[in-house]
């Protein structure tokens, strides 16, 4: 399957010959042009969200001598130091002429969060020209217009409007709508879900999502990349890196625009065509990126593949102390295409030395609802003796007053580091199992709040590939993940 809206060369086509240096996403300099003193205004909440950013920032305005604290110039050629990004949030008939004084500049990258170009129509897009015009004779790379902006986490960078910032972690997203981006970090806070950066890409008028993939392979703290895609400018061009970046990388993607409605919705937000979304689908598939149907199910894959790589393959293994939670993991697994193997005869005299005599005696295996801590870490030490016979391993647990969710939290890491087998934590509750949930998410053991979400997610990587011979990499060792207890 191609994604390709015609043969004729298109903006995305001759994009994809200019390429973009990764260190262009490492500023020591930034500029917001448009800043401003009313929390009305975007400038206003750019502005705020960079103070934290350890770099020189330089808020520009004519009108004003001081915002936030920080000195203010007429425009960025009054700027004594150099500056690395521009961050332009002003009227669309100014940006020209900001563009010429950030060409003067040096400036290496111009975020332009300013909409009113391509997606309003034919003045805009011939707008939107005349600016990639100016940044080709200055060598200035574009993200936007009409963007968000960008974030870089591990970097203390927030070039948004977005109201909140989020925490630094493994996920590259790089996302197609700006409220798609606002609605994730919000969700992301509470679930203690990280990211290594958070772009939105707007027009594409210059950088597309190619350039940003091709950032994401090569950051050494971005560990799998989740995609939020409309339209696709250049489907040829696009599949070709894709596939390159998630031989290195996992790439996940949602494609928007599944019905008619929404496919003519899509085309409209963003001012270009998009394709069938069956197509991309299974262009996806031949690419090796694993499509996602929803947000939630997207960053569930994300964090998986994140900290725990590709299974080596389907064979699956469940250790519960709930006999419903058995049952409805042989149900998901059945499902999702995850194969629930049958126990070796050797294993089961190892847990039957152990386990009380009326365990169930297969697999999801259920070790009765009085297991504390210890009972799960000797099964462990079981499963870790005998590695040959299963690549993914489901731990589930429950609140209950004979096991505290720290001591099994423990264990499930402890279980991790001595194996290179995939292992999914399903730690299932509310606020009685926080303090598990914390050492889980600190020490990168992927964790499923709702059961079948974890089979669902397996059964969706399956589907695409499994682990290369030496591909998966461990998480960091325990002693280096910090338990809270």
């Amino acid at each position: 399957a191609r994604i390709i809206v015609s043969d004729a060369p298109t903006p995305g086509a001759a994009r994809l010959s200019i390429q973009a240096p990764a260190e262009i996403f490492y500023p020591s300099s930034i500029a917001v042009i448009g800043a401003s003193a009313s929390p009305q205004k975007v400038g206003y909440s750019i502005l705020r969200n960079l103070l934290t950013y350890p770099g020189a920032l330089y808020p520009v305005n004519p009108t004003r001598k001081e915002l936030f604290g920080r000195e203010a110039y007429p425009s960025v050629m009054d700027i004594p130091g150099p500056v690395d990004w521009a961050v332009i949030a002003v009227p669309a008939r100014l940006v020209p002429s900001v563009m010429e004084d950030c060409g003067k500049k040096g400036v290496r990258l111009a975020v332009i969060v300013t909409a009113g170009f391509r997606e309003i129509g034919k003045d805009g897009a011939a707008l939107e020209e005349e600016v990639v015009e100016i940044a080709r004779r200055h060598g200035i790379r574009i993200t936007g217009p009409n963007c968000l902006g960008v974030m870089m986490p591990h970097q203390r960078l927030n070039a948004t409007f977005d109201p909140v910032s989020p925490r630094a972690g493994g996920v590259a997203f790089v996302s197609q709508s700006g409220a798609v981006i606002t609605t994730v970090v919000d969700w992301s806070l509470p679930e203690e879900f990280g990211f290594s950066s958070v772009i939105s890409v707007g027009n594409q008028a210059d950088l597309g999502f190619e350039h940003y993939l091709r950032f994401a392979e090569q950051d050494p703290s971005t560990r799998a990349i989740a995609l939020y895609i409309e339209e696709i400018q250049d489907g040829r061009g696009f599949m070709q890196i894709v596939r390159q970046v998630a031989d290195k990388k996992p790439v996940v993607a949602v494609k928007s625009g599944s019905s008619r409605k929404g496919m003519a919705a899509a085309s409209s937000h963003t001012g270009s065509l998009a394709g069938s979304y069956d197509v991309y689908v299974a262009a996806f598939k031949q690419a090796g990126v694993i499509p996602a149907r929803t947000l939630r199910d997207a960053f569930n894959l994300a964090e998986l593949l994140a900290n725990e790589g590709y299974p080596h393959g389907n064979r699956a293994i469940a250790i519960t102390s709930a006999g419903g939670f058995a049952v409805l993991a042989s149900d998901y697994a059945e499902a999702h295409g995850v194969d629930m193997v049958d126990l070796p005869e050797e294993v089961f005299n190892e847990l039957n030395a152990f386990l009380p005599p009326y365990w169930n005696r297969a697999n999801p295996m259920d070790i009765i609802g009085d297991a504390d801590a210890t009972r799960f870490a000797t099964l462990f030490d079981v499963l870790i003796r005998h590695q040959d016979f299963w690549d993914i391993a489901f731990v589930i647990a429950g609140p209950t007053t004979l096991a505290d969710p720290a001591h099994i939290a423990n264990e499930m890491v402890r279980f991790s580091r001595n194996t290179d087998k995939m292992v999914v934590g399903c730690m299932l509750g509310g606020d009685s199992i926080r303090s598990g949930l914390r050492i889980l998410r600190n020490c990168r053991i992927p964790n499923f709040s709702e059961l079948e979400d974890a089979f669902k997610a397996v059964g969706s990587i399956l589907r695409v590939r499994t682990a290369r011979p030496g591909e998966r990499s461990l998480p960091p060792p325990v002693d280096q993940c910090p338990v809270d207890g």
